[in-house]
């Protein structure tokens, strides 16, 4: 677990950047950005189409290799547990990520599909952190035990010391050769990889969700859960662009309102309006817990950071930084709190207290906004929303609490 936990320190400056990056990239400059409409930035701001290309740059960079850096660091500091070469496992560990996302069309094997590409690129980011963490582990668990074992077999059949570059030229051999097989294996399997092999098997979770409240809950829920494992986005929400969301607009546009919507219940009007603020976990909500109830200085650090990406929805620095990702402790309101805040949404609009959103809205929009722009201005969602994030601070403090008896150190990045 430490080697985990260090792992994610190193990666969450990169991750910080990166978000900011975004926070300017996807909420600035975007068309479909919050404060690019709100602002009508695309209207005075000169060479527009310069700075989108530049911060694409850098988020293409940062973003697309995120999990090689988080392969490499874990499999760096396991090693460094079992005192072999770091810096070589480490290296073993993003080869070995790397194999498995090689993209086998190219070189004429395997199934049909990304064309052109020598690499699965989506798996490099963020999606494949929790890969990435596996092959940390097993590569930095498997080139140490390597080592040591091919130590003592040349000592003792060779009646000589194995070279240092032959220690760590036979454990890559092994470990490329298994990890290129298993890779070569899965591309018969199914395109992608497998990360995507995993991620269709989640996907069908959500697959025809329909209306009933308990089971978009329970499907939130275990999206949530796969989050905290490193599975990032797993289970995608309806969003703006469902059937039933179109649907519901349909039916805004021609009687004036959102009220007698004919999909007032959906992941949609539910979870994206009242269970997502600051991304998966309502992680805004944890922000606000730590300001009030954390003494760690190293939590409420990262809070400061991480605060303005959050605002917009964009959370893997907080995931990283804290870190959330693994850590037992937030596990529980990380999936409690948006489970409490859609029920809370449900009965709110079963009664006819709220009506549903209907309308679209940016993805960056801060999320306590999100439901008071998708009705069209309603002040009783923006008062749901603020319950909603008051009960999920309250679900959190305690637990925020907890984490100060871990002791005086830093825990976080």
């Amino acid at each position: 677990m430490r080697a985990i936990r260090e792992a994610l320190r190193v990666a969450y400056p990169f991750i910080l950047v990166m978000a900011l990056v975004d926070v300017v990239g996807q909420g600035f400059l975007s068309k479909s950005g919050f404060f690019f409409q709100i602002y009508h930035i695309g209207r005075w701001l000169p060479g527009i189409e310069f700075w989108q290309q530049g911060l694409q740059a850098v988020s293409i960079v940062v973003n697309g290799l995120v999990a090689v850096m988080v392969a490499f660091t874990t499999g760096h500091y396991l090693a460094r547990t079992y005192h072999a070469e770091p810096l070589a496992v480490g290296m073993m560990s993003a080869l070995a990520f790397l194999t498995l996302n090689v993209n086998y069309d190219t070189l004429g094997q395997g199934g049909h599909g990304n064309e052109g590409s020598q690499f699965l690129e989506v798996n490099l980011g963020p999606q494949g952190i929790f890969l990435a963490i596996l092959v940390g582990l097993g590569v930095g668990w498997l080139a140490s035990h390597l080592m040591q074992g091919l130590t003592t077999w040349w000592l003792h059949h060779r009646k000589k010391q194995l070279s240092w570059t032959g220690r760590i030229a036979w454990s890559l051999v092994v470990i490329l050769s298994l990890t290129v097989a298993t890779g070569y294996g899965v591309s018969w399997l199914v395109d992608g990889g497998i990360n995507n092999l995993v991620y269709l098997a989640l996907q069908t979770l959500s697959t025809n969700v329909g209306h009933d409240g308990w089971w978009i809950i329970a499907v939130t829920a275990i999206s949530n859960g796969l989050w905290w494992l490193g599975l990032i986005g797993p289970i995608s929400v309806a969003g703006n662009s469902s059937v039933t969301s179109l649907q519901n607009l349909a039916y805004a546009v021609q009687h004036g309102s959102g009220w007698g919507a004919p999909h007032p219940v959906t992941l949609h009007t539910l979870g994206d309006a009242y269970a997502n603020f600051g991304g998966a976990g309502m992680t805004l909500a944890l922000l606000i817990a730590i300001w009030i109830g954390s003494r760690q200085a190293s939590y409420r650090r990262v809070a400061n950071q991480t605060f303005l990406p959050n605002l917009l929805n964009l959370n893997e620095p907080t995931l990283l930084g804290l870190p959330v990702l693994f850590n037992p402790i937030l596990l529980i309101p990380f999936v409690l709190a948006p489970a409490v805040s859609m029920l809370l949404a449900w009965a709110a609009i079963a009664w006819r207290l709220v009506p549903p959103i209907v309308y679209p809205v940016p993805r960056t929009t801060p999320g306590p906004l999100v439901g008071y722009l998708g009705t069209g201005g309603d002040w009783r969602a923006l008062l749901l929303s603020l319950v909603c994030l008051s009960v999920s601070v309250l679900i959190y403090l305690p637990f925020v609490r907890l984490l100060n008896d871990e002791g005086d150190d830093d825990h976080a990045a």
